[in-house]
């Protein structure tokens, strides 16, 4: 301590007898014990198992907190004694001249031996700057970001690295104020995504591929730096032109006369940064606008081309002669693709409010939620009320809802879905329960449920019995078998996040898929808009990101749901937004242009707003197609507009051989026919996508 004068030093002693005085009277407590110290070793090699010296170690508390650090021997050795603590966090990572010659590495240990294998490393330093033309250093560029900043492989799937930062001459060993840099595998090419904001269009995750090339570093220890903004807008533009065709040949000259502008400035010795950043964000704006409206305009197409069926009708009578010139009128009754919403009433209940709302609006899908642990409380002991009662699958059997069973395999540490009993079980038990249980959902619910859900089996926080790969793949076999065994016509839906690359902690779902993993059906869930409940803010993808992914999917030939979508009707501080910051007719907006791309995708064959069809009940932050209050929202309208749109009618006479032909949206319909002679009548038919449908009517009498 330093004390400043003499009166200081009179005042601490004063302080020191009074409290001397007040202990003797008190009597004097017993001495506090010191905190116990704990050792912590190991080793610190390369793949090869070379000692890696003058490596940094560094040891952290249970909450992040540094509690002591130091380097290895020449041995590549290190000890240190620290504190007590329940859990300790362990980093260890080299540079040199201001480069990291490894990948780092962390671990948790609560004690003893922790030894690093470190895979050699390079640098690719993010120079990005603020409009005022400011370069952010890493705690404002992290910020700025939103602490969105992901690297991959050029088809979108995490590759090894490590978001670090570099020190410069200018940041003073200061964390905050060292530059942003992936730390990466030397010779292995990556694609940077961050959150961006560009004006006027959003703050949204954007890539920067280098033009389709990537970037790679050749040496171990050396680096590259690219200028962030300049790689996003050449890299959107290249999307854009590879994309594009004659009808946007204007609006790509636009963003490349923006780009060339900012090349201009870049190139001149007083740099001035501002105006580089403001142009490339016109290049940016320029070319995110024109490529979602190319996407949009695409999709409008494709709709007309996937999502109908040709019919032609032949209309005759008893003995099978052409009635000509009769009358004859379709009405569209029902919609092969399925429109969902879930849950249909608060908490996953069912609501006859909200249910009657949906189906005006057109949904013919909704979930029963299958809750492991409520379902089966104790093994082999099944109450069937949260299904039958809570859920009324009956009513909603009755409204003519096509149902599927929701999370009916979901290892989320919440007991309504692992019953604890599922946590004292050995693998060969969980199994049997886990086919016991399936079967017994699957054969009493056959016919009224016939698709069943494994869900987000790739993500870390969903394993909460600790099952290994190899045990996933296992489990969910044996689930898929149960299934199948109890009711031969039931489908396995898989599903997790819909991109690949956002929880680095986890298998990419992509993945996942290759694997001997069951899936009949591919489910994707799209939270990528607000901010959650649990005040998690999401990523913000644009239209063209969303038509990439379900393109991904696609090439595993394998149908789509859309198993859970939603997007905020206000603007939560701290999240992304599209176009605008969200209100309600930003939400209307987005689903509209959501729900057209994913129906113009032949694959998808399902899209559920979820979870929440109201404000008061929606996993994302006023997520809903109603408020808290059930009054339906412009998006609501919207979805309700775009259903109708997707409705086919047609009225027409037929021709001197009877027959006649439109092109329709697939589903069953009702046919009325009137001959020439006042005889009318009534048949259905039923039309399929993509195909050509040949009806014969023919006339009772």
């Amino acid at each position: 301590m330093n004390v400043g004068n003499a009166k200081t030093r009179i005042r601490i002693r004063l302080t020191v007898l009074a409290v001397a005085l007040v202990l003797i009277l008190a009597g004097f407590p017993k001495p506090a014990v010191a905190s116990e110290q704990i050792e912590l070793f190991g080793y610190v090699r390369d793949l090869s198992g070379a000692p890696i010296a003058n490596c940094y170690i560094d040891v952290s508390d249970e909450n992040y907190a540094s509690l002591k650090n130091t380097y290895t021997n020449e041995e590549g050795y290190y000890e240190l004694s620290v504190p007590e603590c329940e859990l300790y966090h362990l980093w260890a990572g080299k540079t040199d001249s201001y480069l990291f010659v490894y990948v780092p590495q962390s671990k948790a240990a609560t004690s003893g031996q922790v030894d690093f294998n470190l895979e050699a490393g390079a640098n690719i330093i993010i120079n990005a700057y603020d409009e005022q033309g400011n370069l952010l250093r890493n705690k404002d560029f992290r910020e700025s970001s939103l602490f969105k900043i992901f690297a991959t492989d050029l088809n979108d799937i995490p590759e090894y690295s490590y978001l670090g930062a570099v020190y410069d001459d200018q940041s003073n060993w200061d964390w905050n104020l060292a530059i942003p840099a992936f730390v990466v595998l030397p010779q292995t090419t990556y694609k940077i995504h961050v959150q961006y904001e560009v004006p006027e269009f959003g703050m949204l995750m954007l890539s920067a591929d280098n033009e389709g090339k990537g970037y790679s570093v050749n040496e171990q220890g050396g680096g590259i730096s690219i200028n962030l903004n300049y790689e996003l807008a050449k890299s959107e533009l290249a999307m854009l032109k590879k994309d594009g065709d004659s009808t946007v040949a204007k609006e790509i000259k636009t963003s490349a006369r923006h780009l060339s502008a900012a090349e201009t400035y870049l190139s001149k010795t007083k740099l001035n940064m501002a105006k580089v950043v403001k142009e490339l964000n016109s290049s940016l704006e320029s070319s995110l606008w024109t490529h979602e409206e190319l996407e949009l305009a695409r999709a409008k197409t494709d709709i007309e081309k996937y999502r109908k069926g040709d019919v032609q009708i032949k209309v005759v009578d008893a003995n099978g002669k052409p009635l000509a010139d009769s009358m004859i009128d379709f009405t569209q009754t029902s919609h092969d693709f399925l429109f969902g919403a879930n849950p249909m009433g608060e908490n996953g209940s069912y609501d006859a409010e909200v249910a009657e709302l949906m189906k005006d609006a057109g949904i013919n899908h909704s979930c029963i939620t299958a809750r492991w642990g409520i379902i089966e409380p104790e093994p082999g002991n099944f109450d069937w009320e949260n299904i039958d009662g809570y859920q009324e699958i009956e009513e909603q059997l009755k409204q003519d809802f096509d149902l599927m069973g929701a999370l009916s395999m979901w290892f989320y540490p919440n007991s309504d879905f692992v019953p604890s009993y599922m946590e004292d079980m050995d693998f060969q038990a969980l199994k049997e329960n886990v086919y016991d249980h399936m079967y017994t959902l699957a054969d009493r619910y056959s016919g009224k449920i016939d698709t069943w859900e494994i869900n987000e089996m790739n993500l870390a926080w969903a394993n909460v019995l600790g099952l290994s790969d190899e045990q996933k793949s296992e489990i969910c076999q044996v689930f898929a078998s149960a299934v199948k065994e109890a009711n031969p016509q039931a489908k396995v839906l898989n599903g997790s996040c819909a991109l690949p690359y956002e929880f680095t902690d986890s298998t990419p779902f992509p993945e996942l898929l290759k694997d001997d993993m069951p899936a009949d059906i591919i489910g994707l869930e799209f939270y990528y808009s607000g901010t959650n409940t649990d005040g998690y803010h999401n990523l913000g993808l644009n239209l063209i990101s969303v038509s990439d992914l379900l393109d991904q999917y696609a090439t595993s030939g394998k149908p789509i749901y859309i198993k859970e979508l939603s997007a905020p009707s206000s603007q939560v501080p701290g999240s992304p937004w599209w176009h605008q910051p969200w209100d309600e007719e930003t939400q209307a907006e987005y689903l509209e242009s959501f729900y057209t791309i994913a129906f113009s995708k032949p694959l998808v064959q399902d899209i559920t707003w979820a979870w929440g069809v109201s404000d008061g009940d929606a996993f994302i932050r006023y997520g809903g197609l109603l408020d808290s209050n059930l009054k339906p929202k412009p998006a609501y309208f919207a979805l309700k507009h775009l259903i109708d749109s997707w409705t086919s009618t047609a009225e027409g006479i037929v021709n001197a051989e009877g027959e006649y032909s439109f092109r329709g949206f697939a589903g069953d319909y009702d046919v009325n026919v009137s001959t020439p002679d006042g005889y009318s009548f009534k048949t259905t038919i039923h039309v399929t996508e993509q195909e050509s449908n040949q009806v014969t009517i023919q006339c009772p009498n």
